[in-house]
């Protein structure tokens, strides 16, 4: 269920609509971002991407499913910090 979590995106003069979720992108640190999933299949990882994109995404760490202990990350311009003990709930599968 998406609850509240309600955007969109523009392509080609026409709405698409979608849901979000927060991600850590690993671009060197990790980075805690929102993570875009529109109704086309097309999902916003830092850039828009096809589903077999975002696979490929997973598996080489982009978006990442661990977080190691003692590696550095932020919120931008919010926070940064180091994870102690990171614990998640998420795999490139689910």
């Amino acid at each position: 269920m998406i609850g509240n979590r309600i955007t969109s995106r523009m392509a080609d003069g026409v709405r698409v609509p979608g849901t979000w979720r927060h991600a850590f992108i690993r671009n060197g640190d990790y980075h805690l971002t929102d993570l875009f999933i529109y109704a086309d299949g097309l999902i916003d990882c830092w850039e828009l991407v096809t589903l077999e994109q975002f696979e490929e995404k997973l598996r080489c760490g982009w978006v990442a499913t661990e977080l190691p202990d003692g590696a550095r990350a932020s919120a931008y311009e919010l926070a940064r910090w180091k994870f102690t003990e990171p614990q998640t709930w998420l795999t490139p599968r689910s």
